[in-house]
């Protein structure tokens, strides 16, 4: 879980409502700019200022913290917990023992920065507001008694028996009338004759509305040159089928009312005809061999593009955002493993020095968790002695955690824990022997640049995302790159493309100074899926260089010596989960 105490309300940051701030710096715009960037960069897929989302809302959030506790929880929220601090236990528990990414490398003035935002939100500061936020939703929903609401369905469904029990006796009334006379009351044949001529061209009607209406709502020429080729090949198969469907759709019900049953009328007999069936047979044949060997070309230059792997960007997925992993100066990204993951080291990059460093605090969090197992008597005793007053959805809570000691849960968990740690341990220093060291880690990550608030490519060079997911199945979806594919935990999938327009082009031929690329998740993956998005800014070759130039080393900083660095190898922080 992405929890960082900030806040989602206004894309653009005006006059601060605020006259000081609890972090005791100056408040001023370009600070509480720079806090919205942090906040969108790192906070944004689980936090909102009014609402709930993966974590709690955050609006006053500075008036129910100190500041002091706050810098703590942002950068280690773990730390905190284990030191014992019972407001941080109470939310861990609170939203089910959810970890909370640790922010570590933010300095005091990006965390001031990152507060102030949050304080000018609260306030009513900036002009628009983002998602999650009151004020770009509804307000409150409207609550529904559920007896009332299934009364109501119960009594649709019974008028819509009522409505075909009354049309049924209609028609049966109908035909004893037409038996009686020895005529037909209502000429059906007629009847059914007209309603075709009437479903066709109201049908027609709704077709090219379509077209007319709601073609415009398409999305505008793809950004790369693959996107092209797939938009070229959509738009013929489209034109080939857009004809065969009008052709088809007026043949099929002109002809039921234009041959509907008369009296006197007798159809032909016309069982054969071996022309007509060969030219309804090899003309659609061959226009679907030119469209599917279209494809196939178009495909193969997709998927064997003779530049792949040549300029390398990972995409990590999580619940609920993305972190970019580019190369450093030597072209390569550093080696990876999931067992490596942890808070500190979101991506699993394989570095020794940092396996080393987990080792101990893996063998704490041991002692930390038997400490706590041992203390299940008497955590059951608080519990019961706190039942005491509460109601509603807290007794529920409460109640439930009672249960989970009672039943054997809670010791259950805290030894799989254990259990998955010794794991853990078991195969770092496996992977720390001179037999398998090669396998796991090498010098190549060490240069590694670690991006997490919006990634930049550049115009008109072949790029390939390397994606990989650490929790759950995600869908990498760039919609002006035409470009879609699954992130799966444990499988390696990747994409390439060019970009054939930067942003500003985009902009510019779109007539949007807004206009961005983004990366979303197509997949369900959770509650706060709608806001896993990253911002992709596609840049000259230039610009681009600038902009790489720009971000620092994610790990080489950590190196004790660049000698150290050499013989030891790859990157900072690894862990797992």
């Amino acid at each position: 879980m992405l929890l960082c105490f900030a806040l989602f309300l206004i894309s653009t940051v005006n006059a601060a409502a605020i006259k000081e701030s609890i972090s005791g710096k100056p408040v001023d715009d370009a600070v509480i700019a720079a806090g919205k960037t942090l906040f969108e960069g790192k906070c944004q897929s689980c936090h909102a200022l009014n609402n709930k989302l993966v974590g709690p809302a955050l609006k006053d959030v500075h008036k129910r913290r100190s500041y002091d506790w706050l810098t703590k929880w942002i950068r280690n929220n773990e730390a905190l917990r284990k030191s014992g601090d019972k407001d941080a236990i109470a939310i861990f528990d609170q939203y089910n023992k959810s970890v909370m990414t640790n922010f570590t490398d933010l300095k005091d003035d990006e965390l001031a920065s990152l507060v102030m935002y949050l304080e000018d939100a609260s306030a009513g500061g900036g002009t628009t507001a983002g998602p999650g936020d009151a004020s770009a939703q509804p307000a409150a929903p409207v609550v529904v008694d559920p007896k009332v609401a299934n009364k109501v369905n119960w009594a649709m469904v019974l008028l819509f028996i009522l409505i075909g029990v009354i049309l049924f006796t209609i028609v049966k009334i109908i035909e004893q009338v037409s038996e009686i006379r020895g005529k037909e009351v209502i000429k059906w044949n007629h009847v059914n004759a007209l309603i075709c001529l009437v479903f066709m061209i109201v049908g027609f009607i709704a077709f090219f509305y379509e077209f007319y209406v709601h073609g415009a709502l398409t999305l505008p020429e793809a950004a790369t040159e693959h996107g092209r080729d797939l938009d070229k090949m959509f738009n013929i198969t489209l034109i080939f089928t857009g004809i065969v469907f009008v052709i088809t759709q007026f043949l099929l019900f002109f002809f039921a009312y234009k041959y509907r049953g008369r009296p006197g009328n007798k159809a032909l007999y016309y069982p054969h005809n071996n022309k007509i069936e060969a030219i309804w047979t090899i003309i659609p044949a061959i226009v679907l061999t030119v469209l599917v060997i279209g494809g196939l070309k178009t495909w193969n230059r997709i998927t064997n593009n003779p530049e792949r792997n040549k300029f390398n960007v990972e995409i990590f997925a999580y619940q609920f955002g993305w972190t970019a992993r580019y190369p450093g100066e030597d072209g390569k990204l550093g080696k990876t493993n999931w067992n490596l993951i942890s808070n500190d080291n979101l991506l699993g990059v394989a570095i020794k020095e940092e396996a080393e460093k987990m080792l101990p605090t893996l063998e704490q969090d041991i002692k930390d968790l038997q400490k706590q197992r041992a203390e299940l008597p008497l955590r059951l005793s608080e519990l019961k002695a706190e039942l005491g007053g509460l109601s509603g959805q807290e007794r529920k809570t409460q109640l439930s955690k009672i249960a989970e000691i009672e039943n054997g849960t809670a010791e259950s968990d805290i030894n799989n824990s254990i259990n998955n740690r010794k794991v853990q341990i078991g195969r770092i220093k496996e992977s720390l022997k001179p037999e398998y060291f090669a396998d796991f880690y090498d010098n190549t990550g060490l240069d590694d640049q670690i991006v997490n608030n919006e990634i930049h490519i550049p115009k008109g060079k072949t790029v390939t995302f390397k994606f990989r997911a650490r929790d759950v199945i995600h869908s990498a979806y760039i919609p002006m790159f035409r470009s879609q594919i699954n992130v799966v935990p444990g499988l390696g999938t990747e994409i390439v493309f060019k970009a054939i327009e930067t942003t500003k082009e985009k902009r510019a031929k779109l007539n949007k100074p807004d206009f961005d690329y983004w990366l979303i998740c197509a997949k369900i993956c959770g509650s706060a899926h709608f806001n896993m998005k990253l911002k992709i800014v596609v840049d000259t070759e230039k610009n681009y260089n600038k902009w790489i130039k720009s971000q620092e080393a994610s790990f080489v900083k950590k190196a004790s010596t660049p000698t150290q660095a050499n013989n030891n190898s790859t990157t900072n922080t690894l862990v797992i989960n």
